[in-house]
């Protein structure tokens, strides 16, 4: 119920006084006043309370020694450092990086931004070499085609699906090598028949079918590269979250451009965006770990409400130098968002206390 100390707050120490000189009468009669006050009574010392009230005691008494290292954060005495902006982009293939491994086959980032080398076998080709080479310099050894499925009854909305698979094929002699193929690239077949829940289609066309999207770059996390691919089932319906959201542009564009061309305003295509906000609270290892509602459902079920919620903004933006090992985990954060081209320019703390 109380709070867990993530850093220490640096104060000044206190004024020294020379061992041996005399006190003033009235901070001698106050100190005297205040041990009075902390001395238990008779009837506390003999146990004479009542079970109750010694129980109450028991849990307000502040603790004889520290807490644990492990109670605190140990990142607060490393200092992490700044995100580094060398390594931006490195792991997401597109731009610059893309460019250093497709110009040897005469290609360039800028053909990948059109659809038309997902139509020309040979080119698509020299796009799953250049994106093979590029893979294995980053650490990766297998990858996978990464889909948002729709889940049934909203249990599964936002998470992502895939199959990972090696790209090492072992020939004759039993030496291995990395292979990647133009099929392995822009296409995939998986079982659909579970999507958005089991039983929905026959046998013969509960297939599933993953075909890569050209409008988001593959990116390298651990030693897979992932490849952003729309999911359909064999009648062409969706299955997915993404390929919805892919017409929903589509039609946007289509009509917001036949309505600006109406009102005088010249354009050829609309493009959408959005902002992304990420709130999170932070708890420590130890903390999260004796309590099964944060852990199974990720939110507190069990306990009282804080005496203290949203109602001051004494913590909105606060200085993050005052709590390092928060900082630190932002830095963190933001160091990773950067490897794989996220511009995660904002940190801040929020109202809510934590």
């Amino acid at each position: 119920r109380g709070g867990v100390q993530l850093a220490s707050y640096a104060h000044p120490p206190p004024t020294a006084r020379p061992i041996g000189a005399p006190q003033s009468p009235r901070i001698a009669m106050m100190r005297a006043a205040a041990a009075s006050a902390r001395a238990p009574s008779a009837r506390a010392r003999d146990g004479l309370g009542g079970p109750r009230r010694a129980a109450v005691r028991a849990v307000a008494q502040p603790p004889k020694q520290r807490p644990p290292a492990d109670r605190t954060v140990q990142a607060a005495t490393k200092p992490y450092g700044g995100a580094q902006i060398e390594d931006y982009g490195k792991y997401v293939f597109r731009g610059a990086v893309a460019d250093s491994y497709l110009e040897p086959f005469g290609l360039t980032s800028e053909d990948l931004s059109s659809l038309d080398w997902t139509f020309d076998e040979d080119k698509a080709e020299l796009v799953a070499t250049a994106m093979r080479d590029w893979a294995v310099d980053c650490g990766a050894t297998s990858y996978a085609h990464w889909f948002q499925p729709m889940g049934a009854g909203g249990v599964r909305h936002g998470q992502a699906a895939c199959v990972q698979t090696s790209m090492l094929s072992f020939g004759a002699d039993g030496r291995p090598s990395y292979e990647f193929s133009a099929d392995d690239l822009l296409t995939g077949e998986t079982d659909g028949s579970s999507y958005p829940n089991g039983g929905m289609r026959a046998t013969h066309t509960a297939g599933g079918y993953l075909a890569v999207d050209p409008l988001s770059p593959p990116f390298v996390l651990g030693d897979v590269m992932f490849i952003p691919a729309a999911f359909i089932a064999y009648t062409g319906q969706a299955l997915d979250e993404k390929t919805p959201l892919h017409r929903s542009a589509e039609a946007l564009s289509d009509q917001g451009t036949r309505l600006l061309n109406l009102l005088g305003v010249e354009c050829t295509g609309i493009v959408a965006n959005i902002g992304l906000e990420q709130e999170i609270f932070l708890v420590p290892r130890d903390a999260y770990y004796t309590r099964p509602d944060l852990q199974f459902v990720g939110r507190t079920l069990i306990g009282k409400t804080p005496a203290r919620g949203q109602e001051m903004c004494d913590h909105y933006m606060a200085p993050l130098t005052s709590s390092t090992a928060v900082l630190q985990c932002m830095q963190a954060i933001q160091q990773e968002c950067y490897k794989v081209g996220i511009p995660l320019k904002t940190r801040h703390r929020e109202v809510a206390p934590n």
